[in-house]
């Protein structure tokens, strides 16, 4: 069964408008504190813990370069690049590339603010059921259970 890709018109633009909203310093003092510890801090060296832990004006600082970036729809060039490390799977390497995973390490800060964007998505894709049929697992309050089960029993 093809399907075309479409706009649904029931759906109005505006209600994406919330997502590049400026941030508050309490949805971004959440966003920071719900970030996981103990992960690789990438090309900066800066750290989640590193940065659980601003206050004042360094906490301020962040929070205006992340509201910067949403009011003004541009980015530091600085976070244009990533370092990409490949990790050895758990057998032999034998020098070929398949044997290994790569992980891309980005700005913890950058990290921080594209967790914002997805939150403020996620939550607008849920609450006003914008995605159809099985295309929602990944939502808040969404599971995908329905999706493995379906294919479960499509497999037998």
């Amino acid at each position: 069964m093809a399907t075309s890709l479409h706009p649904l018109f029931s759906v109005s633009a505006s209600l994406y408008d919330p997502v590049l909203a400026l941030i508050s310093l309490q949805e971004w003092s959440d966003v920071i504190s719900s970030m996981p510890n103990n992960k690789a801090s990438g090309p900066s060296k800066i750290s989640y813990e590193m940065i659980k832990h601003l206050s004042g004006e360094a906490l301020d600082f962040s929070l205006l370069l992340a509201n910067t970036c949403l009011s003004r729809g541009d980015i530091p060039a600085d976070w244009c690049e990533a370092v990409v490390y490949l990790i050895p799977k758990p057998h032999d390497f034998n020098a070929q590339l398949k044997n290994t995973r790569p992980i891309t390490l980005l700005k913890t800060v950058q990290k921080c603010v594209v967790k914002v964007i997805t939150n403020r998505l996620s939550n607008i894709l849920a609450d006003k059921k914008v995605l159809q049929r099985g295309n929602f697992a990944g939502l808040p309050g969404g599971s995908t259970d329905v999706p493995i089960k379906m294919l479960d029993a499509i497999i037998h």
